[in-house]
């Protein structure tokens, strides 16, 4: 695990669009640097976070969202989403990390319960949040439809 003094863990700033961005495409998930602080805007109007893990060398070498959720059947509850740790710096505890702001930020809400969802074919990531302290609860489908919006102001 790093030491206390090669890393911090932080909310985003504007400044981290580029390396999140980045991130991201490691992910899997094509989103431009131009997109991320208009969606960080969004999840923390929404009353969500994104916390970053910075080196001491000032690169950002990890994300992740925490969001709020609201479910009819569940109630009120805390989520993490889009946990990525750069491939250069994975190893390292950085994910752990992450992990424990995203849980520091949801008692801090008032969550009781922290949820993650994660695709069944990311073994690793799936074994790696079990061994982070998380029970796997259900496995379940999720289906998508998208729209075409218009977005043209006339």
């Amino acid at each position: 695990m790093p030491s206390k003094s090669s890393y911090l863990i932080r909310t985003y700033r504007e400044v981290d669009a580029e390396a999140v961005s980045m991130l991201m495409r490691q992910l899997g998930y094509d989103v431009s640097r131009n997109e991320i602080p208009t969606r960080v805007s969004g999840i923390r109007k929404a009353g969500g976070e994104v916390f970053v893990a910075e080196l001491c060398n000032g690169m950002v070498a990890g994300c992740v969202q925490a969001l709020r959720d609201m479910r009819l059947a569940s109630g009120e509850l805390a989520e993490l989403v889009s946990l990525v740790v750069d491939e250069n710096s994975r190893k390292l505890g950085l994910g752990r990390l992450l992990i424990n702001a995203v849980e520091k930020w949801s008692m801090e809400q008032g969550l009781g319960c922290l949820r993650i969802r994660s695709n069944n074919k990311r073994k690793e990531a799936i074994k790696f949040y079990v061994n982070s302290g998380f029970t796997l609860n259900k496995e379940q489908a999720i289906l998508e439809k998208i729209f075409q919006l218009n977005r043209s102001k006339e």
